[in-house]
């Protein structure tokens, strides 16, 4: 039967589902004592992939760039050393105090054992160390939670792409500027929601679109103009006239193709070959409920930002590739299996618990930095039968204490409210953050060292920033003007122009049917249900 809890972090209540109790007996695991949302918001706290520092590495001495500030308690290697058999975390090693809950005594072994100063697969970056949260890339400058690109700028959350910048949510794209999600794109441009499309400018929510400006809503088309039919003679002759090689003449089109938009209806959700799913930005997957930010999942609920392979998971946020069986986790990945409660850990882990930054390890509880070991607490090696023997017991104690099911608390995270993606995704003020429990770090402003520059003014924050060689030749190849906005402030602009995570009720404005959106309820464009929006561009 479903049951109503109230959340301690935010009070407000919320719905324990037959569908939870399932996963909850699946993964042994007690209820949850926060709502969604707030589970989802410490989960973020554990991401921190924009807010870069220099610094020093602690093994070798290197200045480096780090997602960790040099004040952070605990030493700080640079990936590369990190990820070399240089150095064995198993040397932190320390004995369970049953006399102490089990956070506090984690927390200890935190600060001594090194962090990895990005969150990367470091043997597979090729030229790409100003990036992080990445893998698998090569010769790609300030991008973060990325993975299989080549040669791309600045840009967030992109998958398999080739050649692009400045793009938040891509997938398969090639040659691509300024757009959000978007997937199997060529040399499209200041585009959102769009599939398939060639050679275009300012889409919306466009399928197998080519040559066309302005339009949205259109599938199959070529050789339009704010959804109007041209001849091919008469097209090239207005994107002349439009002027795109200038600031001035993309700002004139992007207010007329903004305008245009408004008039016209919007689907109350973005997704596409789900089956019996519930979500936003949600893409070929089945059985998944209350997700965001996810592509290929199978009978997963309340995940986020995961993608490419992940079933069977719960409240798994950020990350993905091929895991299985994921619970409470956060930014863990890349063929994992039955992990709970852990952070940061990487590549082919199976069986952990409470883990932070391990690989390759297995059967490993309450442990910070190790590489393929298995049968540790607290980074101690255990016989199989004392390790098995040993977690029945630790978890009884932390079910003394009220710890286990917990996820981290916030204190013991890394990153301050404001320095991690929590902010981005739901933004609050330092005195709201901090009446909630949560840290709040103020230092200097983050800085990108790096050789081959151009220093410029933000128009936007009256910051300097600078642009590299290989930036001004993709803008001078692809016909660009030169941006006359940092790169934080894009890439903001770019969030923005995306939905919340969350879910409102409100009515199709064309049959009146009862619907599901993350659209505000202040939205003034029409918002139509699956059936009606599909007659409408059909």
């Amino acid at each position: 039967m479903p049951q109503d809890k109230t959340c301690k972090t935010c009070s407000q209540s919320f719905r324990i589902a037959s569908e939870d109790e399932r996963f909850y007996k699946r993964f042994d695991a007690p209820h949850p004592t926060k709502c969604p949302q707030c589970r989802m918001i410490r989960r973020l706290l554990e991401r921190n992939t924009r807010t870069l520092y220099t610094r020093k590495c602690d093994a070798t001495g290197q200045e480096i760039i780090s997602q960790y500030h040099e004040d952070h308690p605990f030493p700080v290697y640079f990936y590369e050393y990190w990820w070399s058999d240089k150095w064995d975390a198993k040397k932190y090693a320390q004995d369970i105090d049953w006399n102490k809950p089990f956070f506090p005594q984690f927390d200890e072994l935190r600060k001594r054992v090194p962090h990895m100063s990005a969150h990367v697969i470091g043997p597979t970056l090729i030229n790409s160390r100003y990036t992080n949260c990445t893998g698998y890339i090569k010769n790609c400058y300030l991008t973060f939670e990325a993975d299989h690109n080549e040669n791309c700028y600045y840009s967030n959350r992109i998958y398999h792409s080739l050649t692009c910048a400045d793009c938040l949510n891509i997938f398969k794209c090639e040659l691509c500027y300024e757009c959000i999600d978007c997937s199997n794109c060529y040399n499209l441009r200041y585009s959102n929601d769009c599939e398939n499309c060639i050679d275009s400018y300012f889409l919306s929510n466009c399928k197998s679109c080519k040559d066309c400006i302005g339009c949205i809503n259109l599938r199959h088309a070529r050789y339009q103009i704010f959804n109007e039919q041209y001849t091919e003679e008469d097209y090239k002759a207005k994107l002349k006239k439009y002027d795109l090689e200038t600031l001035e003449g993309r700002a004139t089109l992007e207010k007329e193709a903004t305008e245009f938009f408004a008039t016209h209806p919007h689907r109350n959700l973005h997704e596409e070959l789900n089956e019996n799913s519930l979500g936003d930005y949600l893409y070929n997957s089945k059985d998944a409920y209350y997700c965001f930010d996810c592509r290929d999942l199978e009978d997963c609920r309340y995940c986020s930002r995961v993608s490419m392979g992940v079933k069977n998971s719960m409240d798994y946020t950020a990350w993905g590739s091929s895991s299985e069986m994921m619970f409470e986790c956060a930014a863990c990945g890349d063929q994992s299996y039955n992990l709970k409660y852990c952070s940061t850990c990487t590549s082919s882990n199976s069986d952990l618990e409470y883990c932070l930054q391990c690989t390759g390890c297995k059967n490993c509880f309450g442990c910070i930095g190790l590489n393929r070991e298995k049968y540790c607490i607290f980074n101690k090696q255990f016989t199989k039968e004392k390790y098995e023997e040993t977690v029945t017991r630790l978890k009884k104690h932390m079910h003394s204490t009220k710890e286990y099911g917990e996820f981290f608390p916030s204190e013991i995270s890394a990153f301050g409210y404001n320095e991690s993606l929590a902010q981005e995704l739901f933004p609050l003020k330092k005195e709201e953050a901090l009446a909630k429990g949560y840290q709040w770090t103020e230092r200097e402003k983050p800085t990108h060292n790096s050789s081959n520059k151009k220093n410029l003014t933000c128009t936007s924050c009256d910051q300097d920033f600078r642009t590299t060689e290989p930036e001004l030749k993709f803008y001078k190849q692809q016909n660009l003007p030169i941006p006359e906005k940092c790169f934080n402030c894009r890439h903001e602009e770019r969030a923005n122009k995306r939905n919340p995570k969350f879910f409102w009720d409100r009515k199709c404005d064309k049959c009146n049917t009862e619907i599901k959106t993350t659209y505000p309820p202040e939205t003034k464009h029409p918002i139509y249900c699956y059936d009606c929006y599909k007659k409408e561009i059909n």
